[in-house]
C-alpha cells in the first residue's frame, strides 16, 4: 500500500511538473527574425516594416527586424550573428532576393526554427529538395506569395487605357534580372504587350528598383524612342527617376507619355492622384504582417492552409475607400487576431479592405 501511495504521489509529481512546464512554454512570448533585403529608409520596404510591427504589436509577437540594405550577402551575415545569440528566435521570416534563400536554408537546417518565406519564393526544384528532408517537412511554414505576373500585366493594361489604346511605343524598366518577383512582374507584362500588337515593346532594361538608375536609363531611352508612348517600371522608385528624365526633355506625364508601376508610398499615391502616374499597382507590402498572422496560429496550434498564395495586389485607384485607406496607414483599424484565426485556403488576407473594421 505504502509502495503503491508513493508511485501515484511520484505520478503526480510528474504530471504537475509537465504541466507547470507546458504552462510555462506556453507563456513564452513568440520571438521572430524578419531578415529584410530592403534599406530601412526605402519606401516599400519601410511599409513592410510598419505593417509588421502593428501585427506584432497586436498579437503580442517580440518582432526583430534587420536590413540587408539590397546586400544578399549579408542576410547571411545577419543571420549568422542572430543564431550566435540566445533565446534563438522561434521563427525567422525571409525574402528570396537574388536567390538568398538558398544559402539561409544550410544555416537554419542547423536549429530547430521554423521558417516563413513572404514575397520571393524558392522555386519548385528547390522546395521538393528541401521537403524531402524531414526536419523541413516540419520547420517549413508554407509560404506567403503575391502574384507578380498578375499585377505586371493588370498595370500595364491599364496604362494604355489610360493612353486611350493608342498604338505606340513602350519600354519596361524593370527590377533585376534574378529576383522572383521581378522576374514574374516583368513577364506579366510582356505577356501582355505580346498580345497587343498595337503597342510596340522597344527595349526593356533593368533598373536594379533605383531611382538614379532609372533617371539615367530613361534620358537615353527617350533619345533613342523619341515618340515613346508608354513606360512600364517595377517600382515606384524606378518610376520617379523615369518621371523626372521624361519631364526635363519636355515630356507631359499623363497627356503625351503614360507611365505605370507598382507600390503604394506617399509620393507615388499623391503622383496617381495627380495623374502623373496613370496606372498603380499594389497591396502587397502586408505580406509581412500576413505571415505574422500565420506564424501567430501555427504557434496557437491552429493549422495552416498547404499554399499561402494570396492576391495581395490590386490595381490603386484615386477616390476609392481602399486609396483613402492607404493614404491614411489606418494599420490599427485591422484585426489581425481575426486575420490569423481563418482558416481559408487563401490564408485569410485576399483584398485588404475586407478585414478593416
Amino acid at each position: 500500500m505504502r509502495n503503491r501511495i508513493i508511485r501515484c504521489l511520484g505520478m503526480f509529481i510528474s504530471l504537475v511538473s509537465i504541466m507547470l512546464s507546458a504552462s510555462a512554454y506556453s507563456e513564452q512570448p513568440i520571438r521572430v527574425l524578419f531578415i529584410n533585403p530592403g534599406h530601412a529608409s526605402e519606401s516599400f520596404w519601410q511599409e513592410v516594416d510598419q505593417y509588421s510591427i502593428a501585427a506584432a504589436d497586436a498579437l503580442g509577437i517580440e518582432l526583430d527586424i534587420r536590413h540587408a540594405s539590397r546586400n544578399h550577402f549579408a542576410m547571411r551575415q545577419i543571420l549568422s550573428a542572430r543564431l550566435n545569440k540566445r533565446p534563438l528566435p522561434n521563427y525567422v521570416i525571409i525574402v528570396n532576393e537574388k536567390l538568398a534563400a538558398n544559402h539561409l536554408f544550410p544555416i537554419l537546417r542547423q536549429h530547430p526554427i521554423y521558417v516563413q518565406v513572404i514575397l520571393n519564393d524558392i522555386d519548385a526544384d528547390v522546395r521538393a529538395n528541401l521537403l524531402s528532408d524531414p526536419h523541413w517537412q516540419q520547420y517549413l511554414l508554407p509560404s506567403v506569395i503575391p502574384d507578380n505576373r498578375y499585377i505586371g500585366g493588370k498595370i500595364a493594361e491599364a496604362m494604355v487605357k489610360a493612353g486611350h489604346q493608342r498604338p505606340g511605343e513602350a519600354v519596361m524598366i524593370s527590377g533585376d534580372l534574378t529576383t522572383p518577383a521581378s522576374v514574374a512582374r516583368e513577364a506579366g507584362a510582356r505577356d501582355y504587350f505580346k498580345s497587343h500588337q498595337q503597342i510596340e515593346l522597344m527595349q526593356v532594361v533593368h533598373g536594379q528598383w533605383d531611382e538614379a538608375i532609372s533617371y539615367e536609363q530613361m534620358g537615353t531611352l527617350l533619345q533613342r524612342y523619341p515618340a515613346l508612348r508608354y513606360v512600364w517600371t517595377a517600382n515606384d522608385h524606378m518610376a520617379f527617376g523615369a518621371i523626372k528624365a521624361a519631364q526635363e526633355m519636355g515630356k507631359k506625364p499623363g497627356e503625351d507619355i503614360f507611365f505605370a508601376t507598382v507600390n503604394t508610398s506617399a509620393k507615388v499615391l499623391s503622383l496617381r492622384q495627380q495623374g502623373i502616374i496613370s496606372a498603380l499597382g499594389g497591396g502587397h507590402f502586408s505580406a509581412g504582417g500576413i505571415a505574422l498572422t500565420r506564424i501567430y496560429a501555427h504557434a496557437n496550434g491552429l493549422s495552416l492552409p498547404l499554399l499561402c498564395a494570396d492576391q495581395l495586389f490590386q490595381l490603386i485607384e484615386p477616390n476609392t475607400p481602399y486609396f483613402s485607406f492607404l493614404q491614411a496607414d489606418a494599420w490599427d483599424h485591422i484585426s489581425f487576431e481575426e486575420m490569423a484565426r481563418q482558416q481559408r485556403s487563401h490564408c485569410g488576407a485576399d483584398k485588404m479592405e475586407r478585414i478593416i473594421q
